[in-house]
């Protein structure tokens, strides 16, 4: 069990520096990263709250997207308190891309890790 650990912690590792840089590829941060991960597991819509229990952020700041017109914020219809964040379709293209290219590398270290 324990190896099973450490090997869990050393694949986690793996994929958080590839995470890393396939952001700083596409001048975004690691948590825009994440916050773009959690939101496509809400089809690209999701109350912040949401997204800061699925991508463990207290705080997210999605400013800069907010700013470059790829992602929206506005008042939750359901909860006048919090916000809604949602993609731009611009938004969802591009986010297509990268997300893509981050499934690719976690179908292949799948493939390697069950030829193994």
């Amino acid at each position: 069990m324990e190896n099973a650990i450490r090997q869990y912690e050393r694949d986690w590792q793996s994929f958080n520096r590839i995470y890393q840089q396939i952001a700083v590829a596409n001048n975004i941060t690691f948590g825009e990263l994440s916050m773009l991960l959690a939101l496509e597991s809400h089809k690209f819509y999701a109350a912040n709250r949401q997204l800061v229990l699925d991508t463990g952020n207290n705080k997210l700041n999605g400013t800069k997207l907010t700013q470059q017109g790829i992602m929206v914020s506005k008042t939750n219809p359901a909860d006048k308190r919090s916000r809604v964040i949602t993609l731009t379709a611009a938004g969802q293209k591009w986010a297509v891309k990268i997300l893509n290219a981050i499934h690719t590398v976690e179908r292949c270290a799948m493939v390697l890790r069950s030829n193994n």
